[in-house]
């Protein structure tokens, strides 16, 4: 039983709706327990730098204990081990002592007192107890203090039932996610590389449902590994793909819509949540990454030293809840730049890999493969701890990559953002940047009991899942194995497990969706179709060193594999572009909102319009007729021109620009043969003679506003499709009146 997730139902002394520890800023309101806004802070996760030296931040999910605090929780009669790690902090960031008792009731019994004076500041400290919960079925918990503050982190109790459960369904304990920063596909054996540089791994592979030819759903960490956890496109979050930071109006689409994650499908389902990581894309208060529920989150900041760290930490961990169930992401940095291995490791790749081989490879790529070695022999580690304990063949494991490296020269062109291209990632769409490994070892219950054609052709090999494959599918694909899937989940990927364990054919997946900074990719097993947004077109030499543009690209895959020569400007690749764009737009992958226009019909002989737009949200796409000339200077202004004669039309003619982020608000100004004239705005259609700032809550309607598209001035509004903006019926009505009151004092004129 998981008391943060209990607490929605518990009676608390003191609703905490405010954060009452400022000077600590390591921390952030729990975003998964559902808890109202006036009691949001009793959930918090907080943050404790535990080691200065290698920026060591602890995180644990926690109940919030101001001093006076107490919790009532109903709980049935029975017999539990509590366990949790606490930790405390004073009222002020230098107060010398912190004091209190720490006190555990089952009705009137007092079943526990700690007494926490003299304890040391921004530590986490074991309790684990057993507990015998009464006929009361109440469980109270009391923080008895002056001026100190406690938080209970991961408070979870757990009965013989809970744990023999798991045993009796047949269900594995222990599932634990291993991924590796930055590792091309082409590295491994099991993918083809002919130098035993990842023995360890490799051997898993043959153990493993075997993906053939995966994909990445971003081109650098934080929107693929946020559209792997939650099986949907990171644009789709709101939490787009340009920049490390999240900014606030993405944090309120994220966490104002139901979103399922394999941390918070595992916790609901009885798993304790850990992610063992150098990566601060999981942890909300650092203004770049969410809170996605872990129970614990481990997170090493220093580079190079971190890889064993994080290892040993992992082997600690598993060791310790070999008898409960888990769920582990673990995280290594490793085959990241800098590309600094330990010198054995460089020894053993120099001892396997050929020197006339070895030797091609520019010294980056040497440096890679001895930290890939190093990546591999640290997973061994873990490996062996798991053989050891006798729990490896019981443990679901998962393989995977967030995003490959650059390494080709061909491919050597400098973009906007944070470094050169080569041997580095985020900057293009080619397949050594997106294209990763990807397996899953299963437990001998579930291998044991697989049916299908494919298990019983693998004859106890790998089962190999041949064609491409993405990311998006390795939630869905691990939950079907686990009879884990929510109902109604928002999971979007293909699950895999159906084929694998009952049926002979696995779905394909014709459309791989990348995402980049400011740039997307379509990958079908035919083409590869690489587009930038507006405004973030140019690239800045060519390897021949001339700075130009490069709005679209576009590969044959079958004549082209090493995606050398791009089509898209040229007469015998017209053809496949227009399939690619057509596709492209069909699939639709990215849900955007929209920003309409309508200019209206000419009334004069000759109508020359010019429409001017700087849009906040940034300019994704657009869809305009061709009797439109429309430009754009930058990511963010438009500039829209129409001559049109004078007609007997009634309806003017849309306009729609898509925005890249869920921002709602834009500057107009428009002018008809010179004139600036008036436009409406939003749902009510408020007439200005130019635009105006902080337009936010005037712009936006849900619907077509009423009289829309006969109206015979310029109409603008966003329709909030991605952001959200769902009217209840109470407020569509009072919207109406407000609309006739606003036409009564004369701003709506008809």
């Amino acid at each position: 039983m998981d008391l943060v997730l209990e607490l929605r139902n518990a009676k608390s002394k003191i609703s905490i709706s405010r954060d009452l520890l400022s000077y600590h800023w390591k921390k952030n309101p729990g975003r998964q327990s559902g808890l109202p806004l006036s009691r949001k802070w009793e959930n918090t996760q907080i943050t404790f730098n535990t080691d200065k030296e290698i920026f060591l931040n602890h995180s644990l999910d926690s109940l919030f204990f101001p001093p006076g605090q107490e919790y009532e929780f109903k709980i049935p009669q029975g017999q539990y081990e509590f366990s949790s790690l606490i930790g405390l902090l004073g009222g002020t960031e230098f107060q010398p002592q912190i004091s209190g008792n720490f006190k555990i009731y089952s009705g009137s019994s007092l079943l526990r007192d700690w007494n926490l004076s003299g304890s040391v500041k921004e530590r986490w400290a074991s309790k684990k107890e057993t507990l015998e919960i009464g006929e009361s079925g109440s469980l109270r918990m009391v923080w008895e203090s002056k001026d100190s503050y406690l938080f209970v982190g991961e408070p979870l109790l757990y009965s013989k039932e809970t744990l023999s459960s798991f045993v009796s369904a047949g269900k594995p304990k222990s599932v634990i996610l291993i991924v590796i920063d930055s590792a091309r596909k082409d590295f491994f054996g099991s993918y083809g590389y002919p130098y035993s540089v990842t023995p360890v791994m490799d051997q898993m592979a043959k153990e493993s449902v075997f993906f053939e030819n995966p994909f990445a759903n971003g081109n650098w960490t934080k929107p693929s590994m946020m559209s792997f956890f939650h099986s949907e496109y990171s644009s789709n979050l709101g939490l787009g793909n340009s920049w490390f930071s999240t900014k606030p109006y993405q944090r309120k689409v994220y966490y104002g819509k139901k979103r399922d994650n394999l941390a918070k499908t595992f916790r609901e389902a009885g798993y304790f949540s850990k992610t063992i990581m150098n990566n601060v894309f999981f942890l909300d208060y650092t203004t770049v990454g969410l809170d996605l529920g872990f129970h614990n989150s481990f997170q090493v900041g220093m580079d190079i030293v971190d890889t064993e760290v994080l290892t040993n930490h992992a082997i600690q961990f598993v060791n310790e809840y070999k008898d409960k169930p888990y769920f582990l992401h673990f995280n290594l940095n490793t085959p990241h730049a800098s590309y600094s291995p330990p010198p054995e490791d460089m020894a053993a790749v120099r001892s396997v890999v050929p020197a006339e081989v070895f030797y091609r490879y520019e010294s980056p790529v040497q440096r890679y493969l001895g930290e890939m070695h190093y990546t591999d022999r640290e997973i061994g580690r873990l490996v062996e701890a798991l053989k050891k304990q006798g729990t490896y063949d019981d443990t679901m494991i998962i393989v995977t990559g967030d995003h490959g490296e650059l390494f080709s020269s061909h491919h050597d062109y400098s973009y906007h953002f944070i470094m050169q291209t080569r041997f580095g990632h985020g900057e293009t769409h080619y397949d050594e940047e997106i294209n990763v490994p990807y397996w899953i070892k299963l437990p001998k219950s579930i291998q044991n009991n697989l049916k299908s054609e494919l298990a019983k052709k693998a004859n106890g090999g790998p089962i190999r899942i041949p064609g491409q494959s993405s990311l998006l599918s390795l939630a869905p694909t691990i939950l079907g194995f686990l009879d884990l899937l929510p109902k109604e989940s928002t999971y979007k990927g293909v699950d895999y497990s159906t084929c694998i364990r009952q049926t002979n054919v696995c779905p394909t997946e014709n459309f791989i969706y990348t995402e980049g900074r400011m740039s997307e990719s379509v990958r079908t097993e035919n083409y590869k179709y690489i587009r930038r947004y507006p405004g973030f077109t140019t690239v800045r030499r060519t390897a021949a060193g001339e700075p130009h543009t490069m709005a679209e690209e576009l590969y044959d895959l079958k004549k082209d594999t090493e995606e050398k020569n791009n089509l898209s400007p040229l007469p015998e690749g017209e053809n496949l572009l227009q399939m690619a764009r057509g596709d492209f737009r069909r699939e639709n992958f990215l849900k955007r909102n929209h920003l309409r226009i309508l200019i209206p019909p000419c009334s004069e002989s000759i109508c020359r319009d010019f429409l001017s737009l700087n849009v906040q949200g940034s300019i994704y796409d657009w869809e305009v007729s061709d009797s439109i000339q429309l430009s754009s200077g930058s990511a963010k202004t438009v500039s829209l021109l129409k001559e049109s004669k004078a007609t007997n039309r009634t309806l003017g003619e849309e306009v729609i620009l898509k925005t890249v982020n869920p921002e709602l608000g834009a500057f107009f100004s428009f002018t008809r043969n010179g004139k600036t004239i008036p436009v409406r705005f939003g749902r009510y259609g408020l007439e200005f003679q130019r635009s105006f700032t902080n337009s936010e809550d005037l712009i936006v309607s849900e619907r077509q506003p009423e009289g829309f598209p006969s109206s015979s001035l310029p109409w603008v509004y966003n329709d909030g499709a991605f952001s959200g903006t769902r009217e209840s019926e109470v407020q569509r009505e009072m919207g109406k009146e407000v609309k006739k009151i606003l036409e009564t004092w004369g701003y709506i004129h008809e």
